[in-house]
């Protein structure tokens, strides 16, 4: 298992990496129609709610176990903001991804907004286009006043936490876009015009976000159960060496004794 989960992290790490620069160029353009002056207040997609009282979340989980405490992180992270929601008297919605996500939901009574298994390394972008659509629907419509994913995000090669992000509404504040990147501070020509080319770029926007939320979260799991498995491994070897120096004193001992009641028995005999 260690083995399968090693190749499989190897795979989800080359999706991630062919990713990022598509991400990466997303927010570039974003930023830079921002900074030509287009009016981010009247895009619905930026509008947030005064009163938000329904709050959507995105749970990314896992399918199967033997991962270590990768499931219970993101569900204790979602758990988390849905208590907090609560306690600000407004209602948390569950879209729940994974197998074992959806079991704990149903064991602990957690009703759910709606659940699904998680493709894993079957993910295409079309899978997390359907849901980044979905969900902008939601958001379009009122039904729901925010939106934000729980997932596992990579810090690095070796280090995953579990993160909530705020998918709708996208940055509020025309500032914090322009700061985000470097190439957002040069001048461009658009054509065709930068509101019809906003009005594209939003929705492309969201979807990569979740695609690579969920490129993130598979490469998450497939690590955990490869460390999970690497130390299971040790530990049964440990262990082997522990019952093998065991299982030889014991033998030890008893050829010894064995042996002194043999020459007793002769000694008794003279």
């Amino acid at each position: 298992m260690e083995m399968v989960s090693t190749a499989k992290m190897k795979k989800m790490q080359g999706r991630l990496e062919m990713t990022k620069p598509y991400e990466t160029k997303v927010n570039e353009i974003l930023s830079n129609l921002v900074n030509t002056g287009v009016a981010i207040s009247d895009d619905p997609h930026f509008r947030e709610v005064p009163d938000a009282r329904r709050v959507l979340i995105l749970q990314i989980a896992g399918n199967r176990g033997l991962c270590g405490s990768f499931n219970t992180n993101v569900i204790e992270n979602t758990l988390a903001l849905g208590n907090k929601l609560r306690e600000e008297d407004r209602e948390a919605l569950y879209y729940v991804v994974g197998k074992k996500g959806t079991s704990f939901f149903r064991f602990m009574q957690i009703p759910m907004y709606k659940s699904m298994l998680n493709p894993e390394d079957k993910l295409t972008f079309e899978d997390a286009a359907r849901i980044g659509t979905e969900l902008r629907n939601l958001f379009i419509s009122g039904e729901v006043h925010e939106v934000y994913i729980s997932y596992t995000k990579v810090k690095s090669s070796s280090t995953q936490k579990p993160a909530m992000l705020k998918l709708l509404p996208i940055l509020l504040e025309e500032e914090e876009i322009k700061d985000l990147y470097p190439g957002a501070q040069l001048e461009y020509y658009f054509e065709p015009d930068p509101r019809r080319i906003f009005s594209y770029i939003i929705p492309l926007y969201l979807k990569v976000r979740i695609y690579t939320c969920f490129l993130e979260s598979s490469f998450s799991e497939q690590f955990a159960r490869r460390v999970a498995m690497k130390n299971a491994t040790d530990a049964s070897t440990e262990m082997i060496r522990d019952l093998t120096i065991s299982y030889n004193r014991a033998r030890q001992a008893k050829i010894t004794k064995e042996i002194s009641e043999i020459v007793g028995g002769a000694a008794a005999l003279k």
